[in-house]
Formats: C-alpha cells, structure tokens, sequence
C-alpha cells in the first residue's frame, strides 16, 4: 500500500496542460533514488513548513527563499532530476530549521490512514469503466448528531492523488478546518473531475444515500490542475456548488447563476503566475482575487486553505 501510495502521492502539481513535462507515471526514478524517497521528501518539508508557519516563525525573507528552493526542486522532478529535488528538498528543510528554531520533524513513509477520525479510503463507480479513489473524512460526531452536513470537494493538482489534502498540503489542515466547520472533506482522484462533470454527480447521489445534505453548503476547492477543475464544474453544474476556492490556478466562469468564487494567487509563483489568476478572477462576475505574499505555487496551500475556508465560513446560502 505505502509503495503505491508513494508512486502517486509524490510532488508536485504542474497543470497537465504546461508543455513540456513528462507526466509522472512516465518517468522512471534515477538510480538510488526511489519515490518513496520522494515522498518522504516532500512530507518533510510539508510538515516543517506547517510546524514554523503555524508558531509564525518564517520570516519574509525565509519564506521567500524556501518557496523559490522548493519550486526549482518541482522543476528539477518533472525534468527527471530525482535526486537533485530530493537533495534541493531536504536543504531546504534544514535551512527553515535553522531560520526558524523549530528541529526538522522525521517522515519516513506515506501514512496508511491519517489520524482524523472518520477518514475512509472509498471508491466513487461513475461507469464500469471509470472507477475514482478517494478520501473521505467524516468525523463521527457530525453523523451520528444526525444535523444536515455540508460538504467540501477538494480538488489536488497534477501529480498529486486522494491523499494530497488529508495527509499533505499543510499537514491536512483542509480536513481539519472541514471538520470544525461541519463540514464532510471528499478528496477524490482529480483528474476524471478534468474531464466531466459526471463524477460531480455521481459523487453527490452517494453522498446524499450516506448523510443528510446541506444543499446549501456543497463547497469545492482545488490547487492548481484541481483549481481548474473546480472552475469547470462551477461552469457546467453552478445550482449544485455554492460557492468556490480555487488556489493557484482556475479559469473565468461567466454562466449565469454561477457561484461565488475566491481565486488565491501566490506571488513567487513560476508555474502559473500570480497574474493569470488574477486574470481569472477579473474574468468572472462573481469572482473575488487574493494574492499570498512570498509564496510559491505549492507551499502557499497551506495559507491559501487558511483564507479560504474562513471566506466559506462567510458565505450565506444562495
């Protein structure tokens, strides 16, 4: 399990439509260097960035260096550089250490299960043909209260998996605000959501056999191909989504009765550019854009989840 996990769940989430790029499950790794070191990797400094961050002890200057390290290290994995990334990776994890105080925290292997209570590993049947992995957090005190229960659809990027926003992107803390907030977290495979809307639905008739809905509160969020993907479904189904965050990426949607829409850029972003975000939310009536100071295109999911499950909290039922 932990190797299939590691071969899915390793960096990082360039659009599938920059050019350029070997797709991941075409690569092969470089000699010594295998996913799972990959993985571990990036759990290392998703987990060191999350630790200093959340004691606020990142300054501007050391986060700006760690976001431009981190993202030349993508680089360096999707152009086949294995061991450089990891190599640029773990630097990068020591040098925050020092600049922080904080002491590097040991990750050695893809968690089975995090330790929400309520995670499942499910799979979503939309055809006999098209079979979709997932997570699902739905903590028991939520189900068992037996109240309508929102849900939040979280979209990972490109070479990502189901478990990017349960056990990574800040340490999961997208399940955890889910939770507080009463929310249900599904995090699915992202890329059959890229090409249809179909799983939408066949995702929500199971969710409403399994829990009561809030109709109300059906929110989606997605990081970079995933914030494409949350664009498409505002755009082909708007009645069914209340509102939307997407994080470094999306795309203008313009159809009536589309629903609120929050774009987050990153600053240092060199996959998709600050400027493009802003330009997708300058696109859409209902569209609203932030922009995340001395990040970069990955790290910044961390406070980009932050901002925008506190901007969910606020919406009021269309």
């Amino acid at each position: 399990m932990a190797a299939r996990l590691a071969v899915r769940f390793v960096l990082l989430f360039i659009p599938i439509v920059v050019s350029g790029f070997v797709p991941l499950k075409a690569q092969s790794a470089a000699p010594g260097t295998t996913r799972d070191n990959l993985a571990s990797a990036y759990l290392r400094m998703d987990r060191a960035y999350a630790i200093a961050d959340s004691m606020g002890r990142i300054s501007d200057s050391t986060r700006m260096q760690v976001n431009r390290t981190f993202d030349r290290a993508t680089l360096s994995f999707f152009g086949g550089r294995f061991a450089a990334a990891v190599a640029a990776i773990d630097s990068s994890v020591q040098r925050l250490a020092a600049a922080s105080g904080v002491p590097s925290p040991p990750v050695t292997a893809v968690p089975a299960l995090s330790q929400f209570p309520g995670d499942s590993r499910r799979t979503l049947r939309v055809r006999d043909d098209v079979i979709i992995p997932m997570r699902i957090v739905a903590p028991p005190a939520l189900v068992a209260s037996k109240r309508p229960v929102g849900v939040l659809l979280a979209l990972h990027g490109a070479g990502g998996d189901e478990n990017m926003f349960v056990d990574a992107y800040g340490q999961g803390i997208a399940a955890r605000l889910a939770a507080e907030q009463g929310l249900v977290l599904v995090s699915p495979t992202t890329t059959p959501f890229v090409q249809s809307a179909e799983p939408l639905d066949s995702l929500l008739a199971l969710l409403r056999r399994e829990f009561r809905m809030d109709s109300s509160r059906g929110f989606v969020m997605g990081h970079s191909m995933g914030a494409g993907a949350a664009a498409s479904l505002a755009r082909a189904r708007p009645a069914q989504i209340a509102a939307v965050v997407c994080l470094a990426g999306g795309a203008p949607v313009s159809v009536p009765g589309a629903p609120p829409m929050l774009f987050i850029g990153a600053a240092l972003d060199p996959i998709i550019p600050a400027a493009r975000v802003r330009a997708a939310a300058e696109g859409t009536p209902t569209g609203r854009y932030e922009e995340l100071a001395a990040e970069g295109h990955t790290l910044m999911v961390r406070r980009g989840v932050l901002r925008g499950m506190a901007w969910l909290a606020e919406q009021r039922p269309r």
